[in-house]
């Protein structure tokens, strides 16, 4: 896999790692809405919270989604087999998987029902389970040590501050 023709899969596993999620939580907000799955809010305050909260995920998938460089040089990286660390990546593994994991979580808040809290929490784990099978471990073969110091100093799904 060192050899430049041979390179990642610019998609990688995304569709299948993020459209089911969404799909589910889609379902999920609509049954939700017309009372099939039960246990919404009806507290004023706590709505507004809930909605203020997941539009302030939504949002920062969003900006994390574009800070990514998806169209330009992360192909780049990709086609040329260079680990990318820098604008998102300096503050999680996978910018656009954590889109997804942001905004189904904004949704879940948004349709103002906290048993939907518990899907946000099977993405979660859906993903990580499926990222340490496939992407992370074709990254440690073709980045080796590289790799495995980045993944000790930034997260895999959920931003924060490097280590």
């Amino acid at each position: 896999m060192k050899d430049k023709k041979d390179h990642l899969p610019i998609f990688g596993i995304g569709p299948m790692l993020c459209f089911i999620p969404t799909g589910i939580t889609a379902v999920a907000v609509f049954l939700s809405a017309k009372g099939i799955i039960p246990g919404r809010i009806d507290i004023l305050w706590l709505k507004l919270v809930m909605t203020v909260i997941g539009i302030l995920l939504i949002l920062e998938g969003i900006v994390l989604f574009f800070c990514a460089d998806l169209g330009g040089k992360l192909q780049d990286n990709i086609k040329e087999n260079r680990l990318k660390t820098n604008g998102s990546y300096r503050f999680v593994r996978n910018p656009c998987y954590c889109l997804y994991l942001l905004g189904c979580t904004g949704a879940h808040l948004i349709a103002h029902n906290p048993y939907l809290l518990i899907l946000s929490v099977i993405h979660h784990i859906w993903m990580t389970v499926i990222l340490v099978r496939t992407e992370e471990k074709w990254l440690c073969d073709l980045y080796g040590e590289d790799y495995k110091h980045y993944c000790k100093k930034v997260n895999r799904l959920i931003p924060w501050l490097p280590r």
